[in-house]
């Protein structure tokens, strides 16, 4: 890292200083080679105080005026880079156990021209020692890097000190994930057991009964229990089935649902669209569809087309659709995310841990829960924040070519996108 700091530095570094002067900012020029200098000399300690002091600086700004200079923008993309390195340096001596992981703050955006005044619903900087002092180091590096990426900073910028931090940022998260359900399947069976009737608990916490609307099978932690006679239920119930519903503890029953739930998106069937016959787009195999006949029918005419079978090799298929996928892979991820709807005037953007998302917005969405709130990650480049992404994905053959640039849409339902006009071509890809 010590290199590339001093790379930067020469390159950007001064003179981002330097315009930093000229804007009447001296103590943000100052602080900023002091954290810079700190870096390079591999005193990562030494730079988390003037970084923050540069980042609190460049977030003041941005919220009474907007970044009217560029500076502002690579000054707070070099603190947050310090920061990381920082935390990142402090991660071997810091305690990994995951019952000690809390969770992450959830970051209000930057207010702009183009963002709404209503985004910060903590009242809040999300660069105040409260706001950033309650996870452990690998993910409070990994979250300042992700927030220097959604402000602008350039990937190859972030680079080095990401591939650092990444890995370990993950194995912290995925280590916590494992903690917690764990931790949750032995309070569900220890209640579960506790509420059934008289029960006999195995060594697995499997509740065994016998007698007139009593169980004898093992209980599983999924959605798919159904009756199949009067007090009788199948093998593959709940642990809510197998005790009285009053007895059930609420608080348990809700994680006993959000852990078996099995976080597909697909697992609640939608009904099909009635469409007018005449005005419906046509469906093309993608199997019978040549590239040729593509571009003569379709594209030299300007007319839209559904293409099916295109995507059945690609690997997001198989793995997108799962939440849990989502979770485990990239939930330690810091992601920008739009809430709430103009038609009731709740719309504010925010930044969160990509599990927060997933768990608190995409769950109660899959699952039709009727207060679920509308959430969109939109208008973020994710490929470039999670290139692994692109490993799901294939160009389809029909383009003829190479994507100009391709874009990744997640929300829950009830999302809208206004009518609008593109000046480039689309091929919309859904895969759930």
């Amino acid at each position: 890292m010590r290199r590339h700091f001093a790379a930067l530095n020469t390159a950007l570094g001064k003179s981002t200083s330097e315009d930093l002067r000229t804007l009447g900012r001296e103590q943000v020029a100052d602080d900023l080679q002091k954290a810079v200098k700190a870096c390079i000399q591999q005193e990562y300690a030494d730079s988390l105080a003037p970084a923050r002091a540069v980042v609190a600086a460049a977030w003041e700004v941005l919220q009474q005026k907007g970044w009217d200079h560029p500076a502002w923008r690579e000054a707070y993309s070099f603190a947050q880079l310090c920061i990381a390195a920082s935390h990142i340096s402090l991660n071997d001596s810091s305690s990994t156990d995951p019952a000690s992981n809390n969770s992450m703050h959830v970051q209000p955006l930057p207010s702009s021209d183009s963002v709404r005044s209503d985004y910060n619903t903590t009242g809040n900087s999300p660069h105040t020692d409260r706001a950033i002092d309650v996870s452990p180091p690998a993910q409070k590096a990994m979250q300042a890097l992700d927030l220097a990426s959604i402000m602008g900073a350039p990937p190859d910028f972030l680079a080095p000190v990401k591939s650092i931090t990444e890995p370990v940022a993950r194995q912290q998260h995925q280590a916590k994930l494992a903690y917690q359900v764990g931790k949750h399947q032995r309070s569900c069976e220890e209640a579960a057991c506790q509420a059934c009737p008289a029960p006999t608990c195995g060594p697995s916490n499997q509740c065994q009964h016998n007698g007139s609307g009593r169980h004898n099978a093992s209980r599983q932690h999924n959605i798919s229990g159904h009756h199949v006679g009067s007090g009788q239920h199948s093998a593959n119930d709940q642990h809510s089935a197998c005790m009285p519903q009053q007895a059930t503890p609420a608080v348990c029953r809700d994680s006993c649902a959000n852990l078996s739930l099995g976080l597909i998106l697909s697992s609640v069937p939608q009904a099909e669209p009635q469409l007018d016959p005449d005005r419906a787009i046509a469906r093309r195999s993608a199997a019978e569809l040549t590239a040729a006949d593509f571009k003569k029918q379709y594209w030299k005419t300007d007319t839209p087309v559904i293409i099916t079978g295109a995507m059945d090799s690609w690997k997001a298929m198989r793995e997108w659709p799962s939440l849990k996928w989502w979770n485990h892979n990239h939930g330690h991820r810091t992601i920008p995310v739009e809430l709430g709807t103009d038609s009731t005037n709740s719309w504010r953007e925010t930044t969160m841990l990509l599990q927060t998302f997933m768990t608190d917005f995409m769950q109660p969405s899959v699952s039709q829960q009727p207060d679920a709130e509308v959430a969109y990650i939109a208008q973020h480049p994710l490929f470039d924040q999670l290139p692994s992404l692109m490993s799901g994905v294939e160009q389809p053959e029909l383009m003829g070519g190479e994507a100009m640039q391709m874009n990744a849409w997640i929300g829950t339902q009830g999302t809208v996108t206004p009518l609008h006009f593109d000046s480039y071509d689309n091929f919309l890809a859904q895969v759930c």
